[in-house]
This record gives C-alpha cells, sequence and structure tokens, in this order.
C-alpha cells in the first residue's frame, strides 16, 4: 500500500506536457529509480503495514495487539456478560502465556504467585484485604486477578486486546487493552496496589517512564510489586533450572547468547536481548542487577524489600509511594 502511494505521488508530480513529451517510457523511469533509490529505504527502517511488523516497529509510539490477529478487517466482539458469582471459567490453553500444561497447573501457579504477593506486602505491614483498588498490569488472562478478593475494584491492562477481549466476556472484573506508550488511562493516585508480574522483564523501551507511570496511578502509601530477571535468575538458570525441560529453550538461549556477549561475566546494570516469539515476533529479553534497579527507581518511590525467586525464578521489587 505505501509502495503504491509512493509511486503514484511520484507520477501526479509530472505536469501534462512532461509526459506528452517522454510519453510511457516515463513510468517506466520511474519504477526503476523507486527500486533502486526508494524501497531500500522503506524496507531499512521497517515501514511495512502487516500486522505482525507493528510491535517491532521502534518508530511507533503505541501499539497493541489486533482483536483478532486476522487480516480481514472485520473484528467480531460477542455481547456476553461475564459470571458474577461461582467458579470463574479456565481461559484457553491459547492464553495461558506459557504459565502451566494443565488448567490445574494454571490455576496453581496464580494461586501461588498472589499468595506470595500477599506474603511479601505483610511483611512490610501491608494488608491485602485493605488495599481495595488494585491494578495488574500486564494481566494476560487474569491468572492472578481471580485470586484476588472479590470485593475489591480490580483491572486489569494488557497490550494484547484479543486476550482482554476474552476476559471482559468471562471474568467480573474491569480490563482495558492499553499500549506500549507509557500512559494509563487512570487519574492520579487512584490505586492503593499496582502489581506486574513478569512484565519489565519484557519492557525493553522506556522502562523508567513505564514505572513512573505507574507510579503516578497509585496513591500517596500506595504499593508498587514488580518482579524482574536478575542475575540470581542468571544463576538459576545454569543451576537449578538447568536441567528443567519446561525452561530449556531459554536456558538454551541464554547460553549462546552469553557465549556471544559475555554479559555474565560483566559487572552489568542491565541487558536486553530477543528471544522466543510472541504473536509471530521477536520477545525482548530484558535483566537487571536488582541492586542497580533497586538504586535507580528508589529515586521516585520507597524500596521496602527485594526478594529472591519469589516468582518462579524471578525476583520481586517491592516499592512504596
Amino acid at each position: 500500500m505505501l509502495s503504491r502511494n509512493v509511486r503514484s505521488i511520484a507520477r501526479n508530480l509530472l505536469d501534462r506536457a512532461t509526459r506528452r513529451i517522454l510519453g510511457p517510457s516515463i513510468d517506466k523511469l520511474i519504477d526503476a529509480a523507486f527500486e533502486r533509490q526508494i524501497r531500500p529505504v522503506l524496507d531499512r527502517h521497517d515501514y511495512q503495514l502487516a500486522p505482525e511488523r507493528i510491535l517491532e516497529n521502534r518508530y511507533l509510539a503505541a501499539k497493541k495487539i489486533n482483536p483478532l490477529g486476522e487480516r480481514t478487517g472485520y473484528a467480531i466482539v460477542p455481547n456476553k456478560r461475564p459470571p458474577e458469582v461461582g467458579d470463574l471459567p479456565v481461559p484457553p490453553q491459547e492464553l495461558w502465556e506459557g504459565y502451566g500444561s494443565t488448567a490445574e497447573e494454571y490455576l496453581s501457579m496464580g494461586r501461588e504467585h498472589v499468595a506470595a504477593m500477599e506474603r511479601l506486602l505483610a511483611q512490610s505491614g501491608a494488608d491485602l484485604q485493605n488495599l481495595t483498588r488494585i491494578l495488574d498490569f500486564g494481566c494476560a488472562a487474569g491468572r492472578m486477578l481471580r485470586f484476588l478478593p472479590r470485593g475489591h475494584e480490580l483491572w486489569g491492562a494488557d497490550i494484547k486486546a484479543e486476550t482482554i477481549s476474552w476476559c471482559e466476556q468471562n471474568l467480573p472484573f474491569n480490563f482495558l487493552a492499553a499500549t506500549t506508550f507509557p500512559h494509563l488511562p487512570f487519574e492520579d493516585d487512584y490505586f492503593d496496589l499496582v502489581y506486574a508480574g513478569s512484565v519489565f522483564t519484557h519492557i525493553i523501551d522506556l522502562p523508567d517512564a513505564w514505572f513512573l507511570e505507574l507510579r503516578r496511578v497509585v496513591r500517596k502509601g500506595g504499593y508498587i510489586f514488580i518482579t524482574i530477571h536478575d542475575k540470581h535468575t542468571l544463576e538459576l538458570a545454569y543451576s537449578k533450572y538447568g536441567e528443567s525441560k519446561s525452561v530449556a529453550w531459554f536456558v538454551e538461549l541464554l547460553r549462546r547468547v552469553d557465549e556471544e556477549a559475555r554479559f555474565s561475566a560483566q559487572d552489568f546494570g542491565c541487558f536486553s536481548f530477543e528471544g522466543g516469539s510472541w504473536g509471530g515476533f521477536p520477545v525482548p529479553q530484558v535483566f537487571y542487577d536488582a541492586d542497580y534497579l533497586a538504586r535507580k527507581w528508589s529515586r521516585w518511590a520507597k524500596l521496602l524489600s527485594t526478594t529472591e525467586e519469589a516468582y518462579g525464578w524471578q525476583t520481586a521489587v517491592l516499592f512504596q509511594k
């Protein structure tokens, strides 16, 4: 589409007199110049319009995944009311984001991660029962939200609109499809708690801006709970999880990248690389030195705790505004 538009503009700039003089050969000259001079520029700057190219284009400011992931141009959302009481449905496995291979494992991991977060909050003097406005930033299909107190005002946000659509139809909470631009449509000081489980492990663009945005929407005295890949994660990958089948692909990828970049031999503050696939595009994998991250972000919020292996092999960092 973009290529056709560029060619059309070039041709329309020629006045009728010029076209009468040069005849049909002018179109061939334009096509040849386009292929030689313009197309390489378009390709190099990634100006492709295919949906699967959008999220990896660093020149676009705000992105989300198409609700259907199709190129048909049609999007139909069923008019379905989620249940208000009783057992909540389990999402289809393609929305589990790799958490478990059975429904029991998927639910168990959600319950376990909420319990770990509640425990770390309690150790810092916070009672989850009293934190009545909560945002799950990067909620996926609501794996953790479903185990929070039902009487609370619960919100989930994610860039994967297809998943958010399923949540809105099947879970009795509040959801929104966000974009990758660091902005959330909430007023200042709205939430008591914002948590992000395995989200900053993949935010390669503007992580500081995103942290400040989470801080903005949390009230004074409220909490921000974040999990990260860190140096301890690296140690676990090469020891405890080295033979684990569930993360074997990631450990092998980590080894290959480490052999090339030698990041584990350096005193790094942060490093990232692309690995794995999500929705057809490479996924950024981000690792921090937990002390480096705590030192930087504690300028903007009070660091309460740093806890290794609080979320699988990830480290949890708890801040208070």
